[in-house]
């Protein structure tokens, strides 16, 4: 049985790290771009499980990958969890709109991360 696979949008370095190696320890495979583009490329040519998503990114925003990828993946449902330091209930709004499964706040609980993406790669289990 193949590893559950992990994208990881997010530009800073150091949450990166921190999110590559919570998810590794939970055996996950993870593979970690740092902009939108990036992440629309890479689903281009690979899948993933699940989709952390910042939703501050440069060049393109969170929401603006999300409608991207609905475009370019009509068929697929992605799981997806939202990243961000914006506490703002529009966004969370927003969120709702737009499918996401989860969203957490930076900084963000380790342990609450862990169990948000243990209950949504289980309910994905094939």
């Amino acid at each position: 049985m193949s590893k559950k696979r992990v994208l990881i949008v997010e530009d800073t370095f150091d949450i990166a790290q921190l999110l590559k190696y919570t998810l590794e320890e939970m055996d996950l495979e993870v593979v970690h771009v740092d902009t939108g583009s990036k992440a629309l490329a890479y689903l281009e040519v690979q899948s993933a499980d699940l989709i952390l998503l910042d939703i501050g990114l440069p060049g393109m925003t969170g929401w603006q990958v999300l409608d991207a990828i609905k475009a370019q993946r009509s068929k697929e449902r992605y799981r997806i969890i939202v990243l961000t330091a914006l506490t703002d209930s529009a966004n969370r709004v927003i969120g709702k709109f737009q499918d996401v499964d989860a969203y957490l706040n930076k900084p963000f609980d380790v342990r609450r991360l862990r169990q948000v993406v243990g209950e949504l790669l289980a309910d994905n289990a094939t």
